[in-house]
């Protein structure tokens, strides 16, 4: 479940009337009793719940599969059977709640990425439910995966504001994606009034105001993201372009290089342009910039995944089996059978 950007036409006049887009239809709420009703405990009611989402048809489910195209609402998500992380979430909150369980929003802190689309680079996050299960310190974290999970990672809260709110600016990406521009700058708007502290909605709607050839309003709203979040390297980024292309170098030199102040201490910029001179086979690049991010966060596995790739690019078998042996030990549970897969194979190679 990823988070890019998110809107629904509906989003911001439900909110003013009380009512929730997210909330889950009486299908879904029947669904979710029919699935648990038999269960006892919070643990066995969610396991359930999960499972039922991905489970085939034939097997009482609804065969839900990942769609990051378009972001859904929990509505959309039962007649297409189709999510993305924050639809899957949203989904999950309502029917859980529909049921009487406790459960909020969270978002990892150490799960995102940076994401190549066309001629745009996308920084995506992550979006969980994490169900209370009654006793203190106990909570489960559920996502695109068919298990819950005790929570095991740092997730900080969401508010239901915020996760509207990053929605609707999804909704503006993707929308802009479909060339509807006026809709994507209204859909930017509607975010911004569910939450003005978004800052990756100013820095949307910049770029779509930009789109639509409203620079003026697409400088401000730029310069609003950063007032908003000035950790945020993406708006420096769109400014420096923005100043570049209007003749005012110096201006835009100013923004590249805060931006690139900001993303060198980014350690997922940092993997994905390791990953980005990987494909374009520039390995000493590659391993420059991995080594970078782990030196930043050394405990995430996905990053020595790709250091493992740069290694075996080189030939260094034996390197690529130590960089595995780490991503299997910082893995949760879960995800280390995938990495004991490769390591067996790897480890078989290397014996040949």
């Amino acid at each position: 479940m990823r988070v890019r950007v998110l809107p629904l036409l509906l989003g911001a006049a439900l909110l003013l009337a009380g009512e929730d887009p997210f909330e889950a239809p009486p299908e879904i709420q029947a669904f979710a009793r029919q699935q648990t009703i038999a269960k006892d405990g919070v643990p066995a009611k969610v396991s359930a719940l999960l499972k039922a989402f991905f489970a085939s048809p034939e097997e009482g489910g609804l065969g839900i599969t990942y769609d990051n195209a378009y972001t859904r609402t929990p509505k959309e998500v039962w007649r297409d059977r189709k999510a993305n992380c924050l639809s899957l979430t949203t989904l999950y909150v309502g029917a859980c709640r529909s049921i009487g369980l406790e459960v909020r929003y969270g978002e990892p802190l150490r799960i995102s990425r940076w994401r190549r689309v066309g001629t745009t680079i996308r920084f995506e996050r992550h979006v969980v439910a994490v169900v209370q299960c009654g006793t203190p310190g106990q909570e489960l974290v559920a996502d695109f995966l068919p298990e819950v999970r005790r929570v095991s990672l740092l997730i900080a809260p969401l508010e239901p504001k915020r996760v509207l709110a990053l929605y609707h600016s999804n909704r503006a990406v993707e929308l802009m994606a479909e060339s509807r521009i006026e809709d994507a700058v209204a859909a930017a708007h509607r975010a911004l009034e569910v939450d003005p502290g978004l800052g990756v909605g100013w820095n949307i709607l910049g770029v779509v105001q930009r789109a639509q050839g409203q620079e003026v309003e697409a400088e401000a709203s730029f310069r609003k993201a950063l007032a908003v979040d000035p950790k945020d390297g993406a708006p420096c980024g769109n400014l420096e372009n923005l100043l570049r292309a209007q003749g005012r170098v110096e201006e835009a030199q100013t923004y590249r290089e805060r931006g690139l102040e900001i993303r060198k201490r980014d350690p997922f910029f940092n993997a994905f342009l390791a990953e980005e001179a990987l494909g374009e086979q520039q390995w000493e690049e590659a391993g420059r910039r991995i080594k970078q991010a782990i030196r930043l966060l050394p405990m995430e596995p996905e990053f020595y995944w790709i250091q493992a790739r740069v290694a075996l690019a080189q030939g260094r078998t034996k390197d690529a089996i130590k960089a595995l042996e780490k991503a299997r030990k910082w893995a949760q549970p879960e995800a280390q059978a995938r990495y004991d897969s490769k390591l067996t194979l790897l480890r078989n190679i290397k014996q040949e």
